[in-house]
C-alpha cells in the first residue's frame, strides 16, 4: 500500500504577526511616541499663563515692546527712586512714553507736568490758568480805589494788582505741589495709569468719543492690574487674597479676549501684541500656579 500524503505541519502559531504586521506596529509606536515627545515640548514652551508671554528673552522684549508697556507709569518711575535687593534707594531714569510731547505742551500751562486725582488738560487749564485770573480781577473789583480818578488811586490800584497776582503765585505754586502725581500713593498711580488706558485703548476709529466698555480696554486694564499683583506678590509671598484676586483676573482676562476672537478675529490678532500677551496664554485650559515654594537650606 501505498502511503497516503498528508499536509505539511505549520510550526507557526495562529496569532502570531507577520513581518508586515511587525513593521507596522513599531512604525506606530514610534510615530506616538514622536507626538508625545512634540506635546511635551509644547507644554513646556507654553507661555506663562500670568504674564501673558513666555519667561525667556523673546517674551520679554514682546512686553517691552507692547503700547501698553510704553503707555503706563511705573511706581520707581513716578517717584524718581526704588528699592534695590538691599532696600537702598537708587534713582529711576524717566523712560519715553508716546504723549511725553502732550504732557509737555500741558505743563506749559501751568502745574507740576503730570495730575494728580485723574484731573486732565482741560482741569489743569481752570486751575492754573483761568481761576488764578478771575480772582485776580474779582478781588480788584471789591478795591475801594478801583474808581478814584486820581493819580493816587491809580496808583494804589496797580500796586494792589501786583501784590494780588504774586499772592496768586503763590497760591498756584502751593496747588502745584499738592496736585503733583510724584506726591502719589501707589493707588494713586494705579488710578492714573487706568485712566490712560481707556483713554488709549477704548478711542473710536470714528472719533466718536471713548468706548470705556470695549474687550480691548477692559483685557488692558486687567493686564495691568494682573502685573501690579505680580509685582506685589513677589514680596509677599503669603498675601493669599491677593494671589486669590490675580486668579480671577487672569481668567476673566482670558474670557473676554475669548469673546473678542469669537466676534472678530482679525481685531483679536491684532489687538495681543498691543497688550503683550500670547494667544497660546488665554486660549485652552488655563492652569495658574499656586503659591511658589521656598527651598529651605
Amino acid at each position: 500500500m501505498v502511503p497516503a500524503l498528508r499536509a505539511p505541519l505549520h510550526t507557526t502559531a495562529p496569532n502570531a504577526e507577520s513581518k508586515r504586521k511587525r513593521a507596522a506596529r513599531l512604525r506606530r509606536n514610534a510615530n506616538l511616541a514622536q507626538r508625545d515627545v512634540k506635546q511635551r515640548l509644547f507644554e513646556m514652551s507654553r507661555p506663562d499663563p500670568v504674564l501673558g508671554h513666555q519667561l525667556t528673552a523673546e517674551g520679554e522684549a514682546l512686553w517691552k515692546n507692547s503700547e501698553l508697556a510704553k503707555l503706563i507709569l511705573s511706581k520707581g518711575e513716578v517717584w524718581g527712586v526704588e528699592e534695590d535687593r538691599r532696600g537702598r534707594l537708587v534713582s529711576v531714569e524717566p523712560k519715553e512714553h508716546p504723549d511725553d510731547a502732550t504732557v509737555d505742551a500741558e505743563a506749559a500751562i501751568g502745574g507740576p507736568r503730570r495730575l494728580n486725582f485723574g484731573l486732565d488738560a482741560d482741569a489743569r487749564r481752570t486751575l492754573f490758568q483761568s481761576l488764578p485770573r478771575v480772582m485776580v480781577e474779582d478781588r480788584i473789583l471789591d478795591s475801594p480805589n478801583i474808581n478814584s480818578l486820581h493819580s493816587e488811586g491809580i496808583e494804589a490800584v496797580a500796586a494792589e494788582q501786583n501784590e494780588l497776582e504774586a499772592e496768586q503765585e503763590r497760591s498756584v505754586e502751593t496747588l502745584s505741589r499738592i496736585l503733583d502725581l510724584r506726591n502719589a500713593s501707589g493707588k494713586g498711580i494705579q488710578v492714573e495709569n487706568t485712566r490712560r488706558i481707556i483713554a488709549h485703548f477704548g478711542a473710536r476709529d470714528d472719533g466718536r468719543g471713548i468706548d470705556t466698555g470695549s474687550p480691548e480696554v477692559q483685557a488692558a486694564v486687567f493686564t495691568y492690574r494682573i502685573r501690579n499683583l505680580v509685582e506685589h506678590l513677589q514680596g509677599a509671598r503669603h498675601d493669599n487674597s491677593n494671589r486669590r484676586a490675580m486668579r480671577k483676573l487672569v481668567h476673566k482676562r482670558a474670557r473676554i479676549l475669548r469673546y473678542l476672537k469669537s466676534t472678530d478675529p482679525v481685531r483679536y490678532q491684532d489687538f495681543l501684541p498691543r497688550i503683550g500677551v500670547e494667544a497660546r496664554a488665554v486660549e485652552g485650559e488655563i492652569v495658574v500656579p499656586g503659591k511658589p515654594k521656598v527651598k529651605r537650606i
